[in-house]
This record gives C-alpha cells, sequence and structure tokens, in this order.
C-alpha cells in the first residue's frame, strides 16, 4: 500500500512538473511548483519524515509560491513604469 502511494505521488510530481513548462503563463506555473511541494511534504509524512514535511510544506510550498508571485507583481509594476502604461 505504502508503496502504491509513493509511486503515485511520484509520478504526480513528475507530471506536474513537466506540466510546469508547459503552463500558459508564470502565476500557472507557481502555482503548479507549490502543487509539487505539497505532494513532497506528503511523501515526506508517509516516509515518517514530519520534520521535513513542515519545513516542506511552509517552506517549498507557502514561502517559495508568495515570493514568486511577489516578485511577478514586481516585474509587472516595473514594467508597466518602464512602458508607460497603466
Amino acid at each position: 500500500m505504502m508503496q502504491t502511494v509513493l509511486i503515485i505521488s511520484g509520478l504526480l510530481m513528475v507530471a506536474s512538473s513537466i506540466a510546469v513548462i508547459f503552463a500558459e503563463s508564470v502565476k500557472k506555473s507557481a502555482v503548479i511548483m507549490g502543487v509539487v511541494s505539497l505532494i513532497a511534504s506528503v511523501v515526506f509524512v508517509f516516509m515518517k519524515a514530519y520534520d521535513v514535511a513542515i519545513t516542506e510544506a511552509s517552506i517549498g510550498a507557502v514561502l517559495t509560491t508568495a515570493l514568486y508571485f511577489w516578485s511577478i507583481k514586481r516585474y509587472e509594476e516595473q514594467n508597466e513604469e518602464l512602458t508607460g502604461e497603466e
């Protein structure tokens, strides 16, 4: 049972990582990368590495995704200032 869950989780992570490459926008890529981190934290829970799972969920999924969105927002704001669009 546990091997099946780990194999399915691994396949989901690979499929999600490939989906990042073909995503239509950077925001969609950031969300998919957050999902990959959440799947990785679930894998760590199944492996009974609870401290690593908490770290992966908090830093990998939440903090990194928030940082991506903040960076995208800053880029869009600076791009608007340079082009003069509103």
